[in-house]
């Protein structure tokens, strides 16, 4: 099922339920299919794909390998990355917006959205 982080309220609803903002109170927000050709929150046409995975997970099984090393001699790095690798394999792709940050998780991302680039994110983070 699709479903949306609302950065106004921060609610994770389906677009089923999202007919109308608890917070913003905006009617018809999510009454159309995304083609993600802009943003349907803010309507920036600037998306990119991301893997729908808590960063803080990966590092900490980073870290744990990295504070296993004098026992391991180096080796529990390696095992550790390859879960990590094997994880973000099986995880799926979501799409988040440059300037609302909105996320869409849980459906089908277009070949055509490209990933996270530092560039423009720098550039919507200029205009703040």
């Amino acid at each position: 099922m699709s479903q949306l982080d609302c950065e106004v309220c921060n609610k994770t609803k389906t677009f089923l339920e999202a007919v109308k903002c608890d917070k913003c109170q905006k009617s018809n927000l999510f009454d159309y299919s995304l083609s993600f050709s802009e943003c349907p929150v803010c309507g920036c046409n600037h998306l990119y794909r991301k893997k729908d995975f808590n960063q803080a997970i990966g590092c900490i099984i980073i870290l744990i390998g990295a504070l296993l090393v004098p026992w391991t001699y180096g080796v529990s790095l390696i095992v550790l990355s390859i879960i990590d690798l094997l994880l973000y394999r099986r995880i799926k792709d979501s799409v988040e917006c440059y300037k609302c940050k909105t996320e869409y998780k849980n459906m089908a991302v277009p070949e055509e959205i490209s990933p996270f680039d530092h560039h423009t994110a720098e550039l919507y983070e200029s205009r703040e």
